[in-house]
């Protein structure tokens, strides 16, 4: 499994489709070994039941099954979803089964018996582009995202790990390094209630839904603290938004944020 993306494959929900039970244990069982989640039904009307529930990432479905065949199974599903990669597993290598199950809309095939390298390595080819193309859109989110902020003070972390701060950030902290941002003080406003929090960043990364007000040691400024995570592209950025002083005065009832 050298050359497996397990990355990948943790976050692949799968659809398996086969009718011998021996058989559907066996490779159900070994995919989910790898797999984030591995859903299988026992003939096409199964399969097309299961996969109008639920998203999956890729199919894969035997051919000659009871109640619904798998083609059949295939050709409902295209009438909803064209982009879904389905593979096959059959028996039968002749080309007049190839043509019917490419133009039913099939992405690969794979003979029986299944060789479990062969399957991992059809599934990981089939769903690689769906991944990229998700990784991209999320670039896109992410890019938009700093250009519509375009926030004075910006922190940037990658893989949990801060990766960037702008110098007017680094500034107003007064720090000349990671390490030394990571020793500041941030006072959080929840509830009335003003909080110290020593390793602020992990709290907030721990927090992400939530918004917070701030203010710094010197409790001279005021900033409203917002937290976005990009979990495909592993990167999540920290805003600070000034608040003025009329800001302040309008909302005296409640604290506002500050920072120094």
């Amino acid at each position: 499994m050298r050359n497996i993306d397990k990355k990948l494959f943790k976050k692949l929900s799968i659809l398996y489709v086969e009718d011998d039970e021996s058989t559907r244990e066996e490779i159900s069982f070994f995919l989910k070994k790898v797999c984030g989640n591995v859903t299988t039904a026992e003939n096409g009307a199964e399969g097309l039941e299961a996969f109008r529930k639920e998203n999956f990432d890729m199919i894969i479905t035997d051919i000659q099954m009871p109640v619904m065949n798998g083609l059949d199974m295939v050709k409902e599903i295209r009438k909803t979803d064209q982009k879904i990669p389905i593979a096959v597993t059959t028996a039968f290598s002749d080309s007049d089964f190839l043509i019917k199950s490419i133009s039913s809309g099939v992405d690969k095939y794979i003979l029986k018996p299944i060789d479990m390298m062969e399957l991992l390595t059809v599934i990981q080819k089939c769903t690689r582009t769906k991944a990229l193309e998700h990784k991209i859109q999320s670039y896109d989110k992410y890019t938009h995202f700093l250009l519509r902020n375009n926030a004075k003070f910006m922190l940037i972390a990658h893989k949990g790990n801060l990766s960037y701060a702008n110098k007017e950030l680094m500034q107003l902290f007064n720090a000349d390094s990671f390490t030394s941002l990571h020793e500041k003080s941030l006072f959080f406003y929840e509830e009335e209630r003003q909080t110290q929090q020593k390793e602020w960043i992990r709290f907030v990364q721990e927090n992400p839904q939530k918004k917070f007000i701030v203010t710094l040691e010197n409790g001279t400024k005021h900033f409203s603290l917002e937290y976005k995570v990009f979990e495909e592209i592993e990167k999540s950025i920290f805003l600070f938004h000034e608040i003025k002083e009329e800001e302040n005065s309008e909302n005296s009832k409640e604290p506002e944020a500050s920072l120094a």
